[in-house]
């Protein structure tokens, strides 16, 4: 690069450059002071509130259904927790008391490793982003919760329950902290209550709580048959005390907001209070109205459903879709104006920048480096009726997002062949402002994979975006179970040491398929490799039917399951998962990390060892075991072997083939009721802790280091261009099974390659391209090396500084030093002839 094209920042990189918070458009004062409000109170802190809710509830309640349970603990949360309205807010409703980040603590997950999440964050031993507390919080997690919580909360009665094999595959020799996962096989089953999912917030703002209660309290009178009233009985009293419980909460908002008005000096400030007041007491329990009313209840839903369970993944639906008929009367009636809409937009999303997710647990956290977090605002893609869907909502919510640097808040677009220029030229000019915003999800892949899985196609054109690259119908899915993953730099190193593992003390975790050296041919490695990878995928789905079969016991979501037209109509809360639900679409999925590092340590192997005899296998493996220490001159090799990425057909034809492979084995073994089980490649960031515990890899990769990320290329080894790696990957999947789940594709440029309308233009193109190719996802980092590195150097300065991880985007200097290095070595693309 000239070291004239080095001074082009991009436009997150001048405004950190200028001080300004505001990057694009406008932003209100009122929503500029909450925003630095919330930037300045640091680290996010633990909440804890609702655990001694839950804790309170559950000593009372024991032995009674799980979902009356829960209801009965949201209740008492809805009672009991504090209001809050602090001075500039036009949207209300938070669970803690203070202007910052707030992670929100589940014990019925994280029980017995609370005390020592405590201990390590306090001692910054995590290596991953700081949890803050409040003075009394340790106290409390040591005395209070712990005490009742370890042993009865899911994790580790689900490392119990699970076959034993399975059990030492994914938890590995030492019994004496079965907590501690080996990452061969990655069991994020356990890591939450759901993996990804949106309300029907249509739905609750057309009808209200009131005529979801009135509903319930009509299927209930109606129960008559004994096994109906043991079975069903509990869960409509459920749904019926969840409603009136967010009708408290809502009026108690009510009331604090009148309570405030009665003091305030200013009476613009009074007359809002009073407004919010009135809003309070009108929604959620009825229809909204207008616009803010609309805003509101969409806010009170959203947050209701992270209080009955964790989940990082949290889709809020197809804003520009759901809310248009509201603004667009509000704007003819003269209620609003656009810019008082995107003021209230904003109050909005300065809410939902305080949503942390924090796991108190020290070894899962280190999978969610800096907050993975997914509040997933969803624009554009086609109507039921299958007609672009654009319209002038999508560009105010555009608009009101790309002000300011707001992390865990995602913007996602949905991209089809007839997406309007104008929508496509205002994302390439978003996507170029720095943050990493939004991330594109292409119809052209998602509503055929819905097709193929029975889905009509009005249903299929309405799918809502959730979490990193996931889509949900509402009221056609049920709920998912967080997915099992297979490391697959584990699979090819226990594929080279007759199934030993050596993070794991040499435990033989994969299967016994003999010593390399004895190997003559290819189709040898390969159907070693086959076996090992199969060996994890059978083990992996063990996983996932032994968490189905327990969370009925443990987990319940009566909010969420309230709104679904699947769990009202069968009388079931939707954690019952893995038993289907009549006309529901189950889709609990297979992980596979790390597919650039498996396809091109494979590659090097079939090049250097068998095309071109370059290398013996003793040569190879003994390097490998010595971790390329005093033989550089073999890494050389390796690393210069064909890479993934760069359009070399038999190279990109062995993803192609492992994809094959594995979808064959989930099709010969459907879940119940034939139902799918998907091949998922989507790393979070369990891409970098997978590595950790990998030893040196074929394709030039040193021990410890991550893996590649999601169905990208190795950091660095596509060097043909972008259209060439988009290609490259696409030829590396097989897209002929409905199994073909989710994909991620993080691209990284700097700012001079796509400075000014031509670089705008070529944005435009790529993303084209990449839509006709068929790809699930993409997501772009526009940013300069060397801002990266100056953020290393000097965190303080940079500390707002935003950049794209996986399915969404942190503030790299809440990244652990390894993400922040991994972020670095991404492959910085450069068009061809540029």
């Amino acid at each position: 690069m000239s070291a004239q094209a080095k001074t082009v920042l991009s436009t997150q990189e001048k405004a950190i450059e200028t001080g300004n918070l505001v990057m694009h458009g406008t932003v209100s004062d009122r929503v500029l002071r909450m925003y630095e409000a919330v930037l300045n109170y640091g680290a996010p802190r633990a909440f804890i509130d609702r655990a001694v809710a839950f804790t309170d509830v559950f000593k009372e309640t024991e032995g009674e259904p799980t979902v009356l349970r829960w209801a009965k603990g949201l209740m008492r949360f809805a009672e009991t927790s504090k209001v809050t309205i602090f001075p500039d807010e036009l949207i209300v409703g938070r669970p803690h008391s203070w202007l910052g980040r707030c992670g929100i603590v589940y014990p019925e997950i994280d029980g017995s490793m609370m005390t020592d999440a405590v201990e390590a964050f306090e001692k910054d031993e995590s290596d991953a982003a700081v949890v803050a507390f409040g003075d009394d919080d340790p106290k409390i997690i040591k005395e209070v919760l712990t005490p009742y919580w370890a042993g009865k909360e899911f994790s580790t009665n689900f490392i119990k329950a699970l076959p034993e094999q399975t059990r030492f595959m994914m938890y590995g020799p030492d019994r004496s902290n079965l907590t501690v996962s080996t990452l061969f096989i990655m069991p994020r089953v356990s890591t939450s209550q759901s993996m990804a999912w949106t309300m029907d917030f249509e739905k609750l703002m057309e009808r209200g709580v009131k005529g979801i209660r009135a509903e319930a309290q009509e299927r209930l009178d109606a129960l008559t048959d004994p096994l109906d009233l043991v079975a069903k009985k509990p869960f409509y009293e459920a749904v019926v005390m969840c409603c009136d419980a967010m009708t408290l909460w809502a009026k108690r908002y009510a009331d604090h907001a009148r309570a405030l008005a009665a003091k305030e000096k200013s009476p613009e400030r009074k007359k809002e209070l009073l407004e919010i007041a009135e809003i309070c007491e009108w929604v959620p329990e009825n229809p909204a109205r207008t616009f803010q009313e609309a805003l509101q209840m969409h806010h009170f839903a959203s947050s209701w459903a992270r209080f009955e369970v964790t989940t990082a993944s949290q889709g809020q639906g197809r804003m520009d879709q759901f809310l248009y008929p509201y603004y667009q009367k509000d704007l003819a009636d003269g209620r609003i104006t656009r810019e008082s809409a995107k003021e209230l937009l904003q109050c909005l999303w300065v809410h939902l920048q305080q949503v942390a997710e924090v796991k108190l647990n020290p070894q899962v956290s280190k999978a969610f480096d800096g907050y993975a977090n997914f509040m997933d605002v969803c624009m554009g893609g086609v109507t039921p009726g299958g007609k672009d869907a654009t319209n002038e909502l999508s560009y105010l919510l555009l608009d009101s997002l790309r002000a300011l640097k707001i992390a865990g808040l995602d913007s996602c677009v949905r991209i089809h062949a007839n997406t309007p220029d104008a929508l496509l030229h205002a994302v390439a000019e978003y996507v170029k402002d720095g943050c990493g915003f939004p991330k594109l999800i292409n119809d052209e892949m998602i509503i055929p994979f819905y097709l193929a899985n029975g889905v009509s196609f009005q249903e299929a054109n309405d799918y809502a975006i959730t979490g990193c690259v996931e889509q949900r119908i509402p009221n056609r899915e049920t709920h998912v179970t967080p997915n099992t993953g297979i490391n697959y730099g584990g699979a090819i190193e226990v594929t080279l040491r007759n199934g030993r593992f050596k993070s794991a003390k040499d435990a033989v975790l994969g299967l016994e398929t003999g010593d390399p050296r004895t190997w003559t041919t290819w189709d040898q490695v390969w159907n070693a490799f086959s076996a090992q990878v199969l060996h994890m995928v059978k083990h992996a789905m063990q996983s996932q039917y032994t968490a189905y079969a327990l969370k009925p016991d443990y987990f319940a979501e009566p909010v969420t399951s309230m709104v679904s037209d699947l769990a009202m109509a069968a009388g079931r809360d939707l954690q019952t998962h893995g038993d289907p639900f009549p006309g529901g679409l189950d889709h609990s999925c297979l992980e596979g990390i790390g597919k650039g590092t498996m396809v091109d340590s494979l590659a090097a192997i079939k090049h250097l060892i068998f095309d071109t005899k370059r290398l013996t296998w003793d040569e190879l493996l003994t390097a490998l075991e010595a971790n390329w220490e005093g033989h550089e001159a073999i890494r050389q090799l390796c690393l210069n072997a064909p890479k993934y990425g760069n359009g070399i057909d038999w190279v990109d034809n062995i993803g192609y083939q492992i994809e094959t492979m594995i979808m064959e084995y989930l099709d010969q073994h459907p879940k119940p009721g034939g139902q799918t089980f998907i091949l998922r490649q989507v790393p979070i960031t369990y891409h970098n802790p997978a590595g950790r515990v990998c030893g040196a890899t074929p394709n030039g990769r040193h021990a410890g280091i991550y893996l590649s990320e999601g169905i990208s290329p190795s950091h660095g080894c596509d060097v043909k261009g972008p259209t060439v790696s988009l290609a490259s990957m696409a030829s590396a999947r097989n897209r002929g099974f409905k199994q073909k789940g989710p994909d991620l594709i993080n691209m990284k440029f700097s700012p001079a390659t796509v400075a000014g309308e031509e670089g705008t233009q070529r944005l435009m193109q790529l993303i084209r391209t990449w839509s006709s190719l068929k790809h699930w996802h993409i997501q772009f980092n526009i940013i300069n090396l060397e801002t990266l590195r100056a953020a290393q150097k000097n965190p303080e300065r940079y500390r707002n500084l935003l950049v794209r991880v996986a399915g969404y985007s942190a503030y790299f200097t809440e990244l652990s030093p390894s993400l922040q290095d991994e972020v670095i070595s991404r492959t910085e693309e450069q068009f061809q002839g540029t």
